[in-house]
């Protein structure tokens, strides 16, 4: 008998200890879309940060005022054609808000849920009598 615990035991820490090479990753798999748009994101902040330094390097002297013009101009224009880029990828997400809409459009909202003043069982609105009770509904009673 402990002989056999001891087998199990042994097995039991034997697979605690190999589970995680085996195991199979599961997560989000991210879509192209999604890995271009953390693309942009990144060089959004790179860009910004250049900016930043650049605007420090002037206040300290290191770039004549020509120079720093010339580049903020540049980085600047960088900068607003990620950001088109960036809405351009998000006009995707539109797509996912508008169905949620629908679905919730097309679910009956629990607003409109009705009960009857009798058993407190929900009924639809255009029913006359409750299903549970058969109390008449006259269609006047408040909705929770």
């Amino acid at each position: 008998m402990t002989v056999f615990i001891v087998l199990v035991l042994t097995v039991a820490a034997f697979a605690f200890i190999v589970y995680p090479f085996f195991k199979r990753k599961f997560g989000i798999v991210d879509t192209p879309r999604d890995t271009e748009l953390q693309e942009l994101h990144s060089r959004r902040d790179t860009t910004y940060s250049m900016l930043k330094e650049l605007e420090f390097d002037y206040q300290s002297g290191i770039l004549t005022e020509e120079d720093y013009r010339e580049l903020e101009k540049r980085y600047k224009r960088k900068g607003i054609s990620i950001l088109k880029n960036i809405d351009q990828l998000g006009e995707g997400a539109d797509l996912d808000d508008d169905i949620e809409a629908q679905i919730k459009k097309m679910r009956r909202p629990e607003s409109e849920a009705r009960f009857c003043p009798q058993c407190g069982e929900k009924y639809r609105a255009g029913d006359r009598f409750c299903t549970h009770c058969g109390t008449r509904l006259n269609g006047k009673e408040d909705s929770v």
